[in-house]
């Protein structure tokens, strides 16, 4: 490899380190217009491409290598990591697949097969995955990607607890590793801790400002502890006006009861806002304008105003009982309707999960071996 080769792939990989892929690529296409066929360079050029999102220039330049080169286990690397970010999970697993060919001791290629199969998806292929993310692990333990394939493999097995200690090796080894804090920050969004999700994804944002997915789910996770609070308030709303007509204890009671209502709604709220950083705050002002964010607070003060109608009305028959009752019919609609959604939220997974004990349990009853059929009968 020439020193001018050395020196350009170095350039762009510091630059790469910085998201300034463009520039990196810039240093790479003018180091090959010296040198068409260093491979290298057309590998290093890539991956740029494959950062910018511009797969099949990406692609392209591989195969040049390839062309160029005997095929190398780094080369089909590459290109099953391409595949991958196309979405073709099966050529990528080929790909992956001829890499170990060429070297059974590459943690990458490992990996990279692993990674094809999970994306690849049904039980069968996720076991496997599974043995081919522990080889990679035994191989490299010191590579925070490797950690990270553990935990989503963990994760689609359902294994919580697993999947989130293996984000922490990761972290461990790169506490800046915005992968890993953006998963920990979707396990927490999956089991509705929206407070500590919020708090990941602004972490996860800290670590890389450019990761799109983190920045659409942090405006998501914020925007889902505004309906928290609609959640409290339609609650407390719908449940006052339950209470009461079925229990007449006159005006001074349902004040009473009202107002507990409200500080209780208050004393659950203000500490999860307080304990947010800043940028969640800022996330959310951002989000004031939206449509999402404008219904859940309209529908809140909609719950509050019947909560307090409901307070001082004299009774479900008057006029001001009706108000209240009409206030609260939407706010119990949605509540009922986001009750449903998170029941079916948390059931999906237990299925999911159960489905694939037996499926595995199955297989591996179907995958034992015989018995020897001239084994000698045990001695008495």
């Amino acid at each position: 490899m020439s020193d001018a080769g050395i020196v350009a792939q170095e350039r762009a990989l510091a630059l790469n380190g910085v998201g300034r892929h463009a520039e990196a690529a810039q240093v790479l296409r003018d180091a090959l217009a010296e040198q068409p066929d260093h491979v290298g360079l057309l590998v290093a050029l890539a991956r740029c491409h494959r950062s910018m999102g511009q797969l099949a220039s990406a692609m392209r330049l591989v195969d040049q290598a390839l062309g160029v080169a005997r095929a190398q286990e780094h080369l089909l690397a590459e290109k099953a990591r391409i595949l991958l970010a196309a979405g073709q999970a099966g050529y990528a697993a080929a790909a992956a697949q001829r890499a170990l060919a060429l070297a059974p001791q590459s943690w990458e290629a490992h990996a990279l097969f692993a990674e094809a199969l999970l994306t690849m998806g049904n039980p069968t292929r996720v076991v496997v995955a599974r043995r081919h993310a522990d080889t990679a692990r035994q191989i490299r333990r010191d590579i925070p990607d490797v950690h990270l394939l553990d935990a989503r493999i963990h994760l689609r097995m359902g294994r919580l607890r697993a999947a989130r200690e293996a984000c922490r090796q990761a972290l461990v080894l790169d506490p800046a590793h915005e992968p890993a804090l953006a998963l920990m920050a979707r396990m927490d969004a999956s089991r509705d801790r929206v407070g500590r999700a919020a708090r990941g994804y602004s972490d996860a944002l800290t670590a890389d400002p450019q990761a799109h997915g983190s920045a659409v789910a942090h405006e998501a996770v914020t925007a889902a502890l505004c309906w928290r609070l609609f959640d409290a308030a339609a609650l407390a709303g719908v449940g006052h006006w339950a209470l009461f007509a079925l229990v007449d204890a006159g005006r001074p009671g349902r004040l009473a009861v009202a107002a507990a209502l409200l500080t209780v709604v208050a004393g659950a709220i203000l500490p999860v806002w307080r304990r947010q950083p800043p940028a969640v705050r800022l996330q959310l002002r951002r989000q004031l304008g939206s449509a999402s964010v404008v219904l859940c607070l309209a529908l809140t003060a909609v719950a509050l105003a019947g909560l307090v109608v409901s307070g001082l009305a004299p009774g479900r028959d008057t006029p001001a009982g009706g108000m209240a009752a009409l206030l609260l019919v939407p706010a119990a609609a949605i509540l009922a309707f986001r009750v449903w959604r998170q029941l079916k939220r948390r059931a999906v997974p237990m299925v999911r999960w159960v489905g694939y004990r037996i499926w595995t349990r199955l297989v591996a009853r179907a995958n034992a071996p015989a018995p020897a059929a001239d084994a000698a009968p045990p001695t008495v």
